[in-house]
């Protein structure tokens, strides 16, 4: 994550967007396994049969039927099953569709979520943790700009709405979401986030001392100068938590020329007090 100096000097050299083939790849992968999770068990037998007999009836018969093959026959049936777009006509067509993906708007945001400023400023190998479910659309919006995110969210039920728009977007392979009880011992990740993005309703109703806890222990799975977005509920606002972000700097939101300000808060997480006495030395 870049600095906002930092932004303004590197302007015009994000990221190279990922390759026609690979995206094109994606597509067909997730609508194949997204078909095969809305059927049943004997539809997918049915459908494995029906390989069965493709090959026994191909030149190909005598080749021993491994368990690989046919999972490559049983999506090549899927793919024609679908309908699926050839790869020459699919690139317009996803090209158009990550455009406007990029685009705050497609997702219902605008300028007043203070995410949004902070999209010039994603490099590549970010990563970034989104908490609660008002900040859906911030997960999206995010992975749109090929940034690897992960969604928590309490409620089975949204965590799987969310999986499914992700694979309905094609932004599958950058999203990864997860039932989490903010209430208890959160998942420890594999790395260090570079922005956490945290929807305060989701720890409303949370007593001080666990709301602390669970703010404690997304800031110890955050890079040093790593961002946390707060974003504001009709429960909780920003300003109710600011205690327990003590030696965090808060960034300013940029003035807009036009209408409100952005509605929430951008923090930056200090280095540890050793780095900065080094640094200091």
């Amino acid at each position: 994550m870049l600095t906002a100096a930092d932004a303004l000097r590197t302007a015009g050299r994000r990221r190279p967007p990922p390759s026609l083939t690979h995206l094109y790849h994606e597509y067909v992968m997730q609508r194949i396994e997204a078909f095969k999770n809305s059927v049943t068990r004997d539809e997918l037998m049915r459908l494995a049969g029906e390989a069965k007999e493709g090959l026994d009836e191909s030149d190909e018969g005598q080749l021993v039927l491994t368990e690989l093959l046919m999972g490559e026959v049983v999506d090549q049936l899927i793919f024609k099953k679908l309908k699926l777009k050839t790869q020459k006509k699919f690139g317009p067509h996803l090209l158009k569709l990550r455009a406007a993906q990029k685009e705050p708007t497609h997702w219902g945001l605008d300028g007043v979520c203070p995410v949004v400023p902070l999209l010039p400023r994603l490099v590549p190998t970010d990563r970034a943790l989104v908490v609660g479910t008002g900040a859906e659309a911030c997960t999206f919006l995010l992975a749109a700009h090929d940034v690897d995110v992960v969604f928590w969210a309490s409620d089975l039920g949204v965590v799987e709405r969310m999986e499914q728009r992700a694979a309905t977007e094609s932004l599958a392979t950058r999203c990864f979401a997860q039932m989490v009880q903010f209430g208890y011992r959160l998942p420890t990740c594999t790395a260090p986030f570079d922005l956490v993005v945290v929807d305060l309703g989701a720890l409303a109703e949370l007593d001080s001392p666990t709301r602390f806890d669970a703010l404690r222990a997304l800031q110890a799975q955050t890079h040093e100068h790593g961002l946390h977005v707060l974003l504001p509920s009709t429960a909780l606002v920003p300003e109710a938590v600011f205690t327990f972000y003590d030696g965090w700097d808060r960034e300013e939101t940029p003035r807009r020329k036009r209408g409100p300000r952005p509605s929430g808060c951008v923090l930056v997480k200090p280095a540890p007090a050793e780095h900065r006495q080094a640094a200091g030395a």
